[in-house]
Formats: structure tokens, sequence, C-alpha cells
């Protein structure tokens, strides 16, 4: 049967609330609902009428209903009051009584009006006895308001407040929905879910005091908390049915629960599930004809749980980004796996690391310590400590050169991503590839031992690994054709006729110049040229990793390195007469640059060990004399001054010039001269032929020299010595074997 909204107000009796609380709950614009724009048709107020004290005061009760009867909630009202000598109504729609007298009270709202009469009496007492039930100054409802779904049902509690705050005494209460379609009440104000809408509960006093709360019915889809439970016989856990679109808000009234199989699992009216034997079932959950159901699985009773790898070996150590697995492994009596068996996983500081539960793997995102925890009901927890460090290891050197005998010592360092060291491995495990080469001790320190290339490497104990290329070269470097064609050597200035193979093979490959790092090795070499074409190449200094970097026309020779070992300068004929050209050293894809361009030819460049000048051989005036420049090429100028032939340019450490003067016009013994920065030349000793080669050692203590006289039919007879340059030392010969060609010598 439809419900007029005059019927709905019939039962609404006057009410004499004094709490401004229990008015702004009176209001059915109140409560957060969603505005419509539904136009008013009527409007009804409660009581109809009202009798006050003079300083009594209560609100008054305002709905509007539109055409078809639905209670607007968000409707807006204004009060008027036709003598405010009498009675006084605020904005919420409470009346004031203030003094004895009749009045009449308006609601309004879109043009539409209600009224009632108020009477106030003197105060003390009211005509009747129609005042309000003595001692109650404001009724309230518990909660103020409710949210329900379709088929929920929920209680509300009344609350009677009397003048000084405290509780008082509720006698009998008449219980009202204002759509009992939506929500039922009944006479102990529990409520029943009965559609989708709004309603309003009044509860109302026999003294007419009347409390509201509004009520919004859903319908909503449920879902249960859990979609499968694990447990083990004994083990319990908890179910909830849940309204997702409320916030997951738990329903606790009116669900009913049931088992598909008691004997595997039980459950009680709260949703409490226990674990009876060994099986699977399900779990059912009814409310409003919705029903849902959870896989519940009872797994065999857990003996032992196996953690790998074990908590007692110490910290995990993981570098930054690496993966580390983590298992943990429940047993039955009979010692079968249990894998339904619940694992729970926790990561103390999850900026650390993050645990990925399906392929249980750490990852370590950021430095730091943290602990991994896994937890098995019904037994102990499970905990790794865990240190996430940098995940590369660096070394100090990528590569170096030794002499045989010496040492060095490598160090080694964590590094972040961007190789910024971080901190240093107590615990590394050094290795050598080549043990007759290079040996290294657990510390890092390498003793070099023969000629030739190791690689040592250092390796952490999770993995990382660094490895520098250690080279074990000779104090000098030759070009002998002991074996054939020429070819390059290395000796140690202590057994100068030891010498060693770099470079022997089919092609001929000359002017060896060491960098200054010892590791390479620039030379001259027609390998590559089916003309006989001599190009320039650069290789490891151990004869490995040739790489050609030149391909020009014309003979390239006499290769000189800078001191930071970026550059090299060199003699090329190229353009038809030989020039002094430099290009990158690390790059045989760059094209060579100029220095020189002179009449006559310049060749057999020196580079200065501060890197500024270069000493060269020039042709220019005629005759062989040395010249200097910048390393630009600029300044060109004589470096000496006397009128005879000059050789084979090159400096000391501290940049004293050594180089080579023929004793006199066209004599075949030849001067050995040093020339300090801005002064004069000065003769070390004499040679009893001309100088083919001369280099002075990294020390400064010696030189090694090449002399080369005519032997007939275009062949020079090479002799060679070792010089140290204290004051009476001797030159000490290297032994050559009959015919061997021995054009350079070199430190």
């Amino acid at each position: 049967m439809k419900i007029s909204p005059r019927q709905r107000f019939a039962s609404i009796v006057s009410a004499s609330l004094r709490s401004s609380a229990c008015a702004a709950a009176l209001l059915a614009c109140g409560w957060a609902a969603p505005l419509y724009a539904q136009a008013v048709a009527e409007v009804q107020v409660a009581p109809q009428t009202l009798t006050l004290g003079v300083g009594q005061k209560q609100t008054i009760f305002a709905a509007a209903f539109d055409r078809s009867g639905n209670l607007i909630s968000n409707a807006r009202f204004t009060f008027w009051t036709s003598d405010s000598s009498i009675a006084r109504v605020q904005t919420d729609g409470t009346v004031i009584g203030v003094k004895a007298g009749l009045a009449k009270v308006e609601a309004r709202t879109q043009g539409r009006r209600a009224s009632l009469a108020v009477l106030v009496g003197e105060a003390g007492g009211l005509p009747g006895g129609t005042g309000p039930q003595h001692g109650i100054a404001a009724l309230t409802l518990q909660p103020a308001s409710l949210r329900l779904v379709l088929g929920e049902t929920a209680k509300l509690e009344p609350h009677a407040l009397k003048d000084d705050g405290s509780a008082a005494e509720i006698g009998r209460v008449i219980w009202k929905s204002l759509r009992p379609d939506v929500v039922a009440v009944d006479s102990t104000g529990a409520l029943l879910a009965r559609g989708p809408g709004r309603s309003i509960i009044q509860a109302a006093l026999p003294s007419g005091m009347v409390a509201t709360a509004p009520v919004e019915v859903e319908a909503v889809d449920l879902s249960l908390s859990k979609p499968r439970i694990v447990l083990g016989p004994g083990d319990v856990d908890t179910l909830l049915l849940l309204v997702p679109s409320q916030g997951n808000r738990v329903m606790s009234e009116g669900v009913v629960w049931q088992s598909t199989d008691t004997s595997v699992a039980r459950i009680g009216p709260t949703g409490i599930v226990q674990g009876a034997t060994p099986g699977a079932a399900e779990i059912v959950a009814w409310l409003a004809g919705q029903e849902r159901r959870a896989a519940v699985v009872v797994h065999k009773t857990v003996r032992a749980i196996v953690v790998t790898p074990r908590t007692s070996s110490g910290p995990i150590v993981l570098p930054l980004d690496r993966k580390h697995k983590f298992s943990v492994a429940a047993e039955a009596v009979d010692s079968t796996p249990i894998p339904e068996v619940a694992i729970s996983w926790d990561v103390a500081d999850s900026s650390i690391a993050r645990f990925d539960r399906a392929a249980s793997q750490l990852t370590a995102k950021a430095l730091g310590t943290t602990s991994l925890t896994a937890r098995v009901a019904g037994f102990p927890p499970a905990t790794w400590a865990i240190q996430v460090v940098p995940g590369a290891l660096r070394l100090d050197r990528a590569r170096f050169a030794l002499s045989p005998g010496e040492h060095a010592t490598l160090k080694a360092a964590l590094a972040d991503e961007q190789g910024k060291p971080t901190g240093s491995s107590a615990e590394l495990e050094w290795r050598s590839d080549h043990l007759d080469v290079a040996m290294v001790d657990g510390k890092g320190v390498i003793e070099a031992r023969g000629f030739g290339q190791a690689k040592v490497s250092a390796a952490t104990t999770w993995g990382a690994t660094a490895a520098a290329d250690v080279f074990v070269v000779g104090d000098l470097l030759v070009t002998s054709n002991r074996h054939g064609t020429l070819g390059i050597y290395q000796a140690l200035a202590s057994r100068p006729d030891s010498l060693a193979r770099v470079l022997v093979d089919s092609a001929v490959n000359v002017d060896p110049a060491l960098s200054p790092d010892r590791t390479r090795i620039a030379f001259s070499s027609n390998r590559g040229s089916r003309e006989g074409n001599y190009d320039l190449y650069v290789m490891d200094a151990d004869g490995s990793n040739v790489r050609r970097f030149t391909t020009a026309p014309g003979a390239d020779g006499h290769p000189a390195w800078t001191p930071d070992g970026t550059r090299l300068v060199f003699t090329s004929a190229r353009s038809g007469v030989p020039q002094i050209y430099v290009m990158p050293a690390d790059s045989a894809d760059a094209e060579p640059q100029p220095l020189t361009s002179s009449a006559g030819g310049n060749q057999a460049p020196a580079v200065s060990p501060d890197g500024r000048t270069i000493a060269f051989v020039s042709i220019r005036d005629g005759a062989p004399r040395i010249y200097r420049m910048a390393l630009d090429g600029s300044g060109q100028a004589r470096a000496t001054t006397g009128a005879l032939r000059e050789a084979c340019p090159a400096f000391f450490q501290n940049g004293d010039l050594l180089f080579g003067v023929e004793r006199g016009k066209g004599s075949r013994e030849w001067r050995v001269m040093r020339m300090p920065e801005g002064s004069a030349p000065v003769t070390m000793f004499q040679t009893e032929q001309p100088l083919v080669s001369l280099s002075p050692s990294r020390d400064g203590d010696r030189v090694i020299f090449v002399t080369g006289r005519e032997a007939g039919k275009g062949r020079l007879e090479y002799r060679a010595w070792l010089r140290g340059l204290a004051l009476g030392a001797q030159p000490v010969p290297l032994k050559l074997r009959p015919g061997e060609q021995f054009p350079t010598a070199t430190f």
C-alpha cells in the first residue's frame, strides 16, 4: 500500500528538545547524501503544535516530499515566526519561548510551507502537562546514522540526557520508519534493510520528545576477505564478509556460515575457521541472497621446517641489484614435503631490499643492512641478516708493467654503479693466470717473475670480480735479425746479451718505442703491405694485440710517445720527403697531423719529459742538425750551433738533451753530448764509429748506443754498447753474433 506524505507524519507528536546536538540529528538534511534536483510538492512539520515554557526551547522537524511522495533528504528550509516577542525561531528550526502567548511558526522551501502553533506558558509549568518528560532534556540515537546493505540487520539505541548532562532513564519508546519498504524497525529499535533507498527512523517518548536517525540501504556486491585458506590440523583462521564499496566494511550481522565438509574444516558463526583433518573443503557465506565461497586446504601436521641458506652461516652479503634465493620447506612426520604450508615473509627495511614471494628471491635495492624473516605457524621464525654491498669490484690499476723481480701491490675497492669507490672488501681471492710471469699473494702483492703478460684477478665471496693486466718487461728494447728477419726483442740491462723475443715473425719489425707506462710498444713494420711499405703499429708489451695505426704510402717510423701516453710523434715520408707528424695513441682511425714541412726533410723526433718540446733532426740547412719545436709544431729553431753533422736526439728525465755529433767533418768518430736547458753542450764520451742509435736509461745513470760501419755491398757492421755515466765508467759491449743486424737499442 502506498504511504502518502501526510500519513508518514501522522505519528509525529510534539517534542521539546533542549540540545542543539539533538536538533541537528533531527534534520534530514544533516546526513550526507547525493544531491538531486527534485521539485518540492509538500512540506510537513512535526510536531503540529508546540507548548513551551518561557526560556524553554524545542527543535521542530521539517520534511519535504516530491509529487510521488518521496522524501527529499537534501531540502533546505528557512523558518519564520509570526511574533518573535512570544516565540523566537533559529535558522536550524529551534523554537525558544520568550513570553506567555500564542504564535505561529512556519518552515519554508521552494515556495512551499507548513506551520505549527506555538503556545508559550509561564515559566515553571505548562498547562495540560504536555511539557517535556520529567528530567529529560535531550534524546538521541546511536549510531546517529547508518549505511546498510540489502538484507543486513542493525540496532539503534536511544540515549536520554538530563539538564545537567547526566544520563536519564528511558521508559517506553515508540519506533517508526518513514520508509518501511526501505527499512523496517521493531519495538526494540532493531532494523532490517528491506530495499534500496533512504529512510528516517523516529524514536518517540510518550511525552512527545522525538529523536531521528537517517538510514541508507544499498544493493552491493559482497566479497570474502580471503579466497583461500591453508591450515594445519587444529589451526584457526578468520574469514570476513566485506562490503568493498564501503571501504571493506565488515558484515557481522545476519551472515550464515557453513563448511562443505566439516570433517576437514569447521566454521563458527563469527567466521572463525578451524582445520580438522588433512583434505580440502569450501567455506560458504550467505547474506541477503548472495553466496560467497572460499577454498580451505588442511595439510598434514608439520614436524619440521628446513631453511636454505642456514641462518647460522652469518650475514648474507648481497651486491647491489643482485638477487638471492631463499627457501623454507615444511616436512611431515614421514619427511615428505608439505608445499601447502603458509609461509609469511618480512623484510625489516624494504628500502634496502625487496622480497619476491612468488620467486622466493631477495633483490638488493640500496646499500645498508636489513633482515629477512620467514614465519611458519608453530615454529620459531627464521631470520637472515642481510648486508647489501656495492655490486662492483674495482682495482686501482687496470694495466701496468714490472721488471723481473719487482713487486707491486694491487688495491681493490667496492664501487657503486657510477664506479665511485664506497669501501674495501676484507675477503678477496687473488689469482694469476700465468704464474711463470707474475705471482700474487692473498693481499694483492704481485711478484714479477718472467717476461710476458699475466692477468691478475680478485674475486669477492659473492662473485664480483676485477682484473688487471700485468706486463713483465725488460729494461731494453732492441731490433735484431738474430732469428732471420728483423724483429723486436727485449733484455735486462743486467744481462743485455740474453735477448727474449717480443715480435719476431715473417715481417720486418723495427724502431720499437716503449710507452711511458711500459705496457705498449709502438713500432714500424711492413707486415700489412704487399709492396713492403712501412707503417706505424702499436702492440701490448708482450707482443700481443697488434694494431695498425697508419696506412698512407711512404715509410712511417721512428715513433716517440708523449709523456702522458696519449700521442705518438713519428717520421713519415708520405709527402715524398720525411717530415714529422703527430696522432692520437688510442685511435687508429685518426688522421695524423704534420708538424714540419721544410725542404730537405725532418726526422727522428724525441719528446721532452714535460711534453712541451720535440727535439728532432732537420736537414733544412743542408746537413743533419738538431732542432727544437713545440708539441704543436710551432717555434721551430736550431738547438745547437755547430757546423758538424748531428744525430740521435733523446732526453734525460731531467730534461737535458742527449745527442751525437761527428768529431770532425767527415770523421768516423763521434762524440756523445749532453746539453742542459740554456747551457752549452758537454762531451760525455766518444765512439770510434758513427752513431746509429742512442738512448738514456729511465733513471739517467746509463746509456745504450749502437754504432755502425760500412762492411761492403751496402751492408753495415753493428756494434752495441751499454755504458754507465759515472766518472771512469767503461762501455760494456753486447755480444752480437757474426753478421747480426742490430740497428736500434733503446731503454
